[in-house]
């Protein structure tokens, strides 16, 4: 497609390299540069006060009153759940035994990064323990999915502050908390089976106050991010809209000019 002259509006075509228009003289790099440069500046204002407004909003929703303060905090305290124990396990080898509690991450670390852990999968349709480890597996995948949703919380806490929303970290928390509930039934599940077949080479206990420790913190962080979801929707319809904000920012920068 050729460009066309500034000044007058005439046709330019690929040779005419020159600066100054061969129809009418004008310059076209300099042409009209002085409300150019006014549109660029007022480019960079209205940038510039978007950023503040997003800043200001990010300040508010993370850090803006002690109640938010608390969430932020909050937002990362279920990752606790990674530590406590969750069972508390006997196991019996040839020439080998073995006594200890696992938490979350002692699972992680000590045994699924030094197993196959998708070995596990195909055990699940072993005759004599593929009922037992159906159930572990599905507990450790719960577990996984809760604590991938409590990461995502902090983050998304972070992110979504700009725009005052908090309705995707209710949902987070929510599926969190039913994870982890979900993994302690499934965990206990696969005790009872595991104690009741014929191969006695495993017997332990779930440890329950580690998984409501977990359970109670989700939840408590849900209960949270419903009152700063409400909280959010009253800030944003009574503070001016990005709009506004800008309008007013520019306004006051022409009266300081």
């Amino acid at each position: 497609m050729a460009a066309k002259c500034p000044n007058c509006g005439e046709t330019l075509h690929w040779y005419d390299f020159r600066a100054e228009c061969k129809y009418c003289g004008a310059n076209i790099p300099n042409h009209n540069w002085e409300k150019r440069l006014e549109e660029d500046s007022h480019e960079a204002d209205v940038a510039f006060a978007k950023l503040h407004y997003r800043l200001n909003n990010f300040k508010s929703g993370t850090v803006g009153s002690p109640f938010r303060i608390v969430r932020l905090v909050f937002s990362l305290i279920p990752l606790v759940a990674l530590v406590v124990p969750l069972l508390k396990m006997n196991l019996v080898f040839p020439f080998f035994e073995k006594t200890e509690s696992v938490s979350f991450l002692t699972m992680i670390l000590n045994y699924l990064t030094k197993l196959d852990f998708m070995g596990g999968f195909k055990l699940m349709s072993a005759t004599a323990l593929g009922g037992s480890v159906k159930f572990l597996m599905l507990a450790i995948v719960m577990a996984f999915l809760a604590v991938v949703a409590g990461v995502l919380n902090f983050f998304i806490t972070i992110i979504a502050a700009i725009g005052l929303k908090a309705g995707v970290n209710v949902v987070l928390n929510a599926l969190a908390t039913a994870f982890w509930a979900a993994s302690a039934v499934l965990l206990s599940m696969f005790v009872t089976a595991s104690q009741s077949n014929s191969i006695n080479i495993f017997s332990g206990s779930v440890v329950w106050w580690g998984y409501a420790i977990g359970i109670a913190l989700f939840f408590v962080n849900f209960v949270i991010n419903i009152i700063t979801s409400k909280d959010f929707k009253k800030q944003v319809k009574s503070q001016p809209t990005l709009e506004q904000a800008i309008e007013k920012e520019l306004s006051e920068l022409e009266q300081q000019a």
